[in-house]
């Protein structure tokens, strides 16, 4: 399927792809492997800038294929938490960095969520036990939608993020459980950054 997404070519599964996975140079417990997504605008068109993809919110994520090997069970609903760095590529330091925002108008609260208020205490449930679990799975076992709405995004102030941080963007990803590190994993992985809110407009 082929759109002319922000005045370039946007091949579905091809420039819109999006691939993610933990580094095996330097494993945690639990592992995240070959998880990659397609992203769409939200009139469900494939959502690309300059033959990269672009995230834009509102939009849609469809998850293509991916699993997480995990060693052992862990109480995520009980305490777990996502840690997020991020760096752009129009800035000297991250925006957030393990968990702690380095930015002034970016709360802490955006930089360290909830894990299963995040994912879904359904599908904190699953993949909280041991074993290694896919998204075929999560289908089957709670009925998980591997096509995901992308929200508006949040504001402060009435000033949507995206006024302030539409551009490139690197996400790394560590999942915290009873204080130990047991999961991470890096956004995107078959490129340097992932474009944001990037069109022509």
């Amino acid at each position: 399927m082929l759109f002319e997404c922000f005045g370039d070519k946007c091949v579905d599964k091809v420039h819109n792809l999006v691939r993610a996975e933990s580094n095996t140079a330097s494993p945690r417990p639990a592992m995240i492997s070959d998880v990659s997504g397609t992203v769409y605008n939200k009139k469900n068109q494939p959502s690309c800038y300059n033959e990269r993809p672009t995230v834009v919110l509102p939009g849609v994520v469809k998850f293509l294929s991916g699993q997480v090997t995990v060693p052992k069970k862990y109480d995520l609903i009980k305490s777990g938490y996502l840690l997020l760095t991020v760096r752009g590529m129009d800035y000297d330091d991250p925006l957030c960095l393990n968990g702690v925002s380095q930015y002034f108008a970016i709360p802490d609260d955006f930089c360290r969520l909830k894990l299963c208020d995040f994912i879904g205490e359904d599908v904190c449930r699953v993949v909280q036990e041991p074993g290694t679990h896919t998204f075929k799975e999560l289908e089957k076992k709670i009925n998980f939608n591997t096509t995901q709405l992308l929200p508006e995004p949040p504001s402060l102030l009435g000033i949507s993020l995206l006024d302030l941080f539409a551009g490139e963007f690197g996400f790394h990803f560590q999942v915290e459980t009873e204080g130990e590190i047991v999961l991470e994993v890096t956004v995107p992985t078959n490129d340097k950054f992932l474009q944001i809110g990037v069109t022509d407009d």
